[in-house]
């Protein structure tokens, strides 16, 4: 059965960034999802968020491209009304992550991948690193 997998910020900046270590296990998590070996998700702030960082590193066309070959393979899903009621009242303690959560928890995610796993300490989602979600996966790339 294929995996439904959010995927958190950190991942998509260490690529598009190329921010070491990081890059090159975060690029082979959005390379196992471009496969679609597992299916990925995005919230649109962390898209909006996303474009608002790389245009400052690298200008409006660089940002907008980025995000263009992200949203060929990622569904972008909505932040809703019940998902910062929730992020209000909910023990994850950074309220960025707790709003992505229920995101993902209302689309059904599997998996959250993050190099922020104490932040998601709460979850009710499975959190991995990228190293850890790769152990499980790597075979299928």
């Amino acid at each position: 059965m294929i995996k439904r997998v959010f995927v958190d910020t950190d991942i998509i900046l260490d690529v598009a960034l190329a921010r070491k270590p990081f890059l090159e296990s975060s690029k082979l998590v959005l390379a196992l999802l471009e496969n679609y070996i597992a299916i990925g998700f995005i919230t649109s702030n962390e898209i909006t968020n996303i474009y608002y960082i790389l245009r400052k590193a690298g200008g409006d066309q660089n940002a907008r491209k980025f995000i263009s070959g992200l949203v060929k393979f990622l569904t972008v899903i909505p932040v809703e009304h019940a998902d910062i009621l929730n992020a209000l009242s909910s023990r994850i303690p950074d309220f960025e992550d707790s709003v992505q959560h229920y995101a993902a928890l209302r689309n059904q995610c599997d998996f959250i991948v993050t190099r922020n796993e104490d932040d998601y300490k709460y979850s009710e989602i499975t959190v991995h690193s990228p190293i850890d979600f790769l152990s499980i996966y790597k075979e299928l790339l």
